[in-house]
């Protein structure tokens, strides 16, 4: 096939990692590339189309298939659940229902069979070891046999390895860490989350206290690049190295929030507090007429707080107290090796959400 025959669909084309593969594909010339959603965006880049269809629907997906062409499958959706409501716990949605998300990556895969089909990708993640439920052997390898189930991660995986045995064409999967992109209201997002709780602590004249675990605050932990989690995807579905395979994808490096916070803190202008676990989804849960203030008072955006900080999301990802720590031996010895730096990173990050009036840019 040549280079000029790559037609990519990106399902679940909304999410910040999923933008950044978009703008990956469409500007690598010979490729093509389409996104599919159930409301595709008003505002399209060019060299971009957007189709629409219920995953959960095998006819909605049959549909929007018609005439498909498509030589790469990328897939990052989930099924609906409430991880995304702010003041949820997410440690109350943490095991997702198994088979409405296999069943949406089953009805998009046979959807879109055509005899150009050359490679099926599936977002995972770090559940897969069971970061979820407590301490797992670190650091996590891809040969490792994960948890007790459920877990979704698991029936994807099974199917994928299944249906790419019969079809010909080949799978692979990508397990990053926590995901970290400029985004609003698409997806849990840990930096959002404490900028927003830093300028609480600033508009109401409280120091920086860390609210997770103590644990929390000295353990090693990773997290993923959106834009470095897009490059890897891109890679597996043209690598013959990364052809029906599994692969952690985190920066490669690690932090612990102990030698971070005091780093956010100066960020933010503000003094260091305490390590002082308590719940965000609580102490925030009158906080929505304060980040109004501070909205008015800065000139942001008008996003509501819920738009802007997902509090169970924070309590779940500061309320671990063991190592997160995945090994990426396996992806560097098969020929990718971007790295970025996680604190840099951070700090570039909280900066676009600031120049984007999204954050206050408080420390002035």
């Amino acid at each position: 096939m040549t280079q000029a025959g790559r037609h990519l669909l990106v399902a679940g084309a909304t999410s910040v990692a999923t933008q950044h593969l978009v703008d990956i594909a469409r500007a690598t010339p010979g490729w093509r590339v389409t996104g599919l959603c159930r409301h595709p965006p008003k505002e399209v880049a060019a060299g971009v189309r957007y189709i629409a269809a219920d995953l959960l629907d095998a006819q909605s997906c049959r549909n929007a298939m018609v005439g498909a062409d498509y030589t790469h499958l990328v897939y990052a959706a989930r099924a609906p659940h409430a991880l995304y409501t702010a003041m949820v716990p997410y440690s109350k949605v943490s095991i997702e229902d198994v088979e409405p998300n296999v069943a949406m990556l089953r009805n998009i895969v046979l959807a879109c069979q055509n005899p150009a089909l050359r490679h099926v990708h599936a977002l995972a993640g770090t559940k897969w070891y069971g970061l979820h439920l407590g301490p797992f052997t670190t650091p996590a390898r891809e040969s490792d046999p994960g948890h007790l189930p459920p877990n979704f991660y698991f029936g994807q995986q099974d199917f994928l390895i299944a249906e790419s045995a019969r079809r010909g064409w080949s799978w692979s999967t990508s397990r990053p860490g926590v995901i970290s992109g400029v985004a609003v209201g698409m997806a849990p997002n840990l930096l959002s989350t404490i900028g927003a709780y830093a300028a609480i602590c600033r508009h109401l004249g409280r120091p920086f206290d860390f609210p997770g675990k103590p644990g929390n605050y000295t353990a090693l932990q990773e997290l993923t690049d959106a834009r470095l989690l897009a490059q890897a995807v891109f890679w597996m579905c043209e690598a013959p190295e990364a052809q029906n395979q599994a692969f952690n994808v985190t920066n490669g490096d690690l932090f612990r929030w102990e030698q971070v916070w005091p780093k956010l803190a100066a960020h933010f202008g503000l003094d260091i507090g305490r390590v002082r676990h308590f719940s965000l989804v609580q102490w925030m849960s009158d906080k929505a007429s304060v980040w109004d203030e501070i909205v008015r008072a800065h000139g942001l955006q008008p996003l509501s707080i819920d738009r802007v900080a997902s509090w169970g999301f924070a309590d779940f990802c500061l309320g671990w107290d063991y190592d997160v720590i995945s090994s990426t031996t396996k992806i560097r010895k098969a020929g990718f090796n971007a790295l970025v730096d996680t604190e840099e990173m951070m700090l570039a990050q909280l900066g676009q959400y600031e120049a984007r009036s999204i954050l206050p840019n408080i420390a002035h």
